[in-house]
């Protein structure tokens, strides 16, 4: 029996992020983790929302099934800021599902306030 090997991630944009640079705007880049493999996009300067539109692919085992998202604003000196995470259990998608896009949620918290932006994946 067929299985799949790969899985293949595409990030297209980020919404309602909260601005961290000075100008009222990020420097914005998203980590994807699958396991100990890690992707970077590129950086996105002096956005609100920031668009990436790039795809990677993982390789796929039977112990991993969780996609770890986290996005940033690069600070060109000291520590880049956390503006978000999302973890995606990858049992909710079907193994012969066709591929399509889906809008999830970035999860933030700021001083005990929830911050919420979407990142929409493939």
């Amino acid at each position: 029996m067929w299985s799949p090997t790969h899985i293949n991630v595409t990030v297209h944009r980020a919404r309602n992020l909260l601005c961290k640079g000075k100008s009222g705007t990020n420097d914005c880049y998203a980590t994807m983790q699958f396991g100990k493999d890690k992707y970077h996009t590129s950086i996105k300067e002096k956005v609100k929302d920031p668009e990436w539109q790039e795809e990677c692919d993982f390789v796929l085992s039977e112990q991993l099934s969780l996609l770890k998202i986290v996005v940033y604003h690069r600070n060109l000196l000291g520590i880049d800021e956390f503006l978000g995470h999302l973890s995606i259990p990858l049992d909710q998608f079907q193994l012969y599902e066709r591929p399509r896009s889906r809008q999830v949620l970035l999860l933030a918290f700021f001083a005990e306030t929830r911050i919420t932006a979407s990142l929409l994946l493939i």
